[in-house]
């Protein structure tokens, strides 16, 4: 089908030739006009008409029969899908504080060991508030962001749900080996799920990336240091936590800001290739 450039001789010829108006039928078939569709060659518009080649057809008939309801009948162009808020800046925030708290923790900034306090912290606001922007991700389509930020949430859950000892979680083993060897394989699964998100970034922004690098060395070095009881590799990674909060830090705040809440904008550099 093509189309040709309307003129004001071909939508006043459109117009006058009332003898040529058909009204489609008002139940929203087509049949009976698309036989005559396939060979159209010119098409006249105005505000009132349509002509499609030899038929002339009143704009408000057409529209209905093509079922086309939610079209605009001055220039029928779509009306704008309702915008949702952009939920993944509430999810690196959610992130990036818990990932601060736990990681000086690890480290033993000013010589705290214990981070009991903070279990609300992992359990609320990085465990249910994260697990929340991942399923609004899921909303807005965002297949991404909402694997990573679900999976997190869970994880901070989890994290917070075994410190509480509940269960005798903790209590319950004998043998201090055996416990540090299973809270090592279940930081090595995390290892191995944020190495492979972090694969994922390759064509993204390098606050993202470096966020998963950062934090991927966290898990290996808390890995290892758990399952040979090291306390230097763990807070080493307690420090490589640290690094990763900040580029959540920095990530958060690009995708908040703009021009029109802050004279101080900071733009999120892209990846080699990205697209």
């Amino acid at each position: 089908m093509t189309s040709s450039a309307s003129s004001p001789q071909d939508l006043e010829k459109g117009v006058n030739t009332l003898e040529n108006i058909e009204t489609l039928p008002q139940q929203g078939s087509i049949a009976g006009a698309s036989q005559g569709f396939s060979n159209i060659q010119e098409i006249y518009s105005d505000r009132d008409f349509i002509t499609l080649g030899s038929s002339t057809y009143r704009r408000r008939d057409l529209l209905n029969a093509l079922d086309r309801g939610d079209m605009d009948e001055g220039n029928c162009a779509k009306q704008a899908p309702h915008q949702f808020a952009n939920p993944v800046p509430l999810g690196l925030a959610s992130f990036s504080l818990s990932c601060l708290v736990l990681s000086l923790i690890n480290a033993n900034v000013r010589g705290v060991t214990d981070g009991k306090w903070a279990l609300s912290l992992f359990m609320f606001f990085g465990g249910a508030i994260e697990l929340f922007a991942g399923l609004l991700c899921f909303v807005i389509g965002d297949t991404y962001a909402m694997t990573v930020f679900s999976s997190f949430g869970g994880f901070w859950i989890c994290y917070g749900y075994g410190l509480t000892d509940t269960d005798n979680l903790v209590s319950g083993y004998t043998d201090p080996t055996m416990l540090n060897n299973v809270i090592g394989f279940f930081l090595a699964g995390w290892t191995v799920f944020t190495f492979l998100m972090l694969m994922c970034t390759l064509k993204s922004t390098w606050g993202l990336f470096l966020l998963l690098t950062f934090l991927d060395l966290t898990f290996l070095l808390l890995c290892i240091g758990t399952f040979i009881d090291n306390n230097n590799l763990k807070m080493a990674g307690g420090y490589f936590g640290i690094l990763s909060s900040c580029c959540g830090w920095y990530s958060l705040y690009c995708s908040v800001v703009s021009p029109s809440n802050s004279y101080l904008a900071f733009r999120a550099h892209t990846m080699p290739n990205a697209p």
